[in-house]
Formats: C-alpha cells, sequence, structure tokens
C-alpha cells in the first residue's frame, strides 16, 4: 500500500512538473513564432513548429520525442554561446527587436532547466510511463 501511494505522488509530481514546463515551453515558443512572423522572420518558422509538436509529444510520454527535443535544445545552447562569444548576434527584427532578443534568450534557459528536468527527474519519467501506457 505504501509503495502504490509513493509510486502515486511520484506520477502526480512528475505531472505538475511536466505540465508546468510544456505549457512554460509552449507559451515561449509562440512568443517567438508570433515576434518572428510579426517581423517578416520565417527562417525559424519550422524549428519552433517542431519544437511545439515535440512538447506536446512529451506530455503524451514520447520518450523519442524527449531525447529529439533534448538533443535539438543542446544544439540551440551551443550555437547561441557560440554566437554571444564570437558576437555575431545581429537580428533582422524592426519591431520589438529587443522583445524578440530577449524572450528568444528566456525560451533557451526554459529550455536548458526542461532538458535538465526530462534528463534527471524520477518523478517526470514515472509519469511519462504512465502516459505511454495510457496511448
Amino acid at each position: 500500500m505504501q509503495v502504490e501511494d509513493f509510486i502515486q505522488r511520484q506520477e502526480s509530481k512528475g505531472k505538475k512538473i511536466l505540465k508546468t514546463l510544456v505549457m512554460m515551453n509552449l507559451i515561449f515558443f509562440i512568443m517567438v513564432l508570433l515576434l518572428s512572423l510579426l517581423n517578416g522572420i520565417f527562417s525559424n518558422l519550422f524549428g519552433v513548429i517542431i519544437m511545439i509538436v515535440l512538447c506536446v509529444l512529451i506530455y503524451f510520454g514520447g520518450n523519442i520525442a524527449k531525447w529529439i527535443y533534448i538533443v535539438i535544445n543542446s544544439l540551440n545552447i551551443f550555437a547561441l554561446i557560440y554566437t554571444l562569444t564570437a558576437g555575431n548576434i545581429v537580428s533582422k527584427a524592426k519591431v520589438l527587436a529587443t522583445f524578440l532578443n530577449v524572450v528568444t534568450i528566456l525560451m533557451l534557459i526554459i529550455s536548458i532547466v526542461t532538458s535538465i528536468v526530462l534528463i534527471f527527474s524520477s518523478s517526470v519519467k514515472d509519469f511519462m510511463y504512465k502516459q505511454k501506457d495510457l496511448y
């Protein structure tokens, strides 16, 4: 009985954590998408749509989606670090350019946190395992 209660608490905790992270990711990805489209920047359209789909699949227990998300985020993080250290950040944005850059950096920070949680949180792993069995 205690083991079952513990597992249910773990799954419930994992659900709350994952739901919060997925919602934050979706909000920021959609903000970046809208700000980019507002500025006529279409180069990241496909990538943002893929990340949105991956977030939804992760919530429904997609283990492959989780690892694809982590790999893509790792590549994005390394690219951002490179451009920051090389001083090569040039934005084509004309409307709310600073806000777009701030939202992009915040989105990457949230993505880093999400990747770390997806890798190391046993609660999230338990919840994803349960979700995978449901669908």
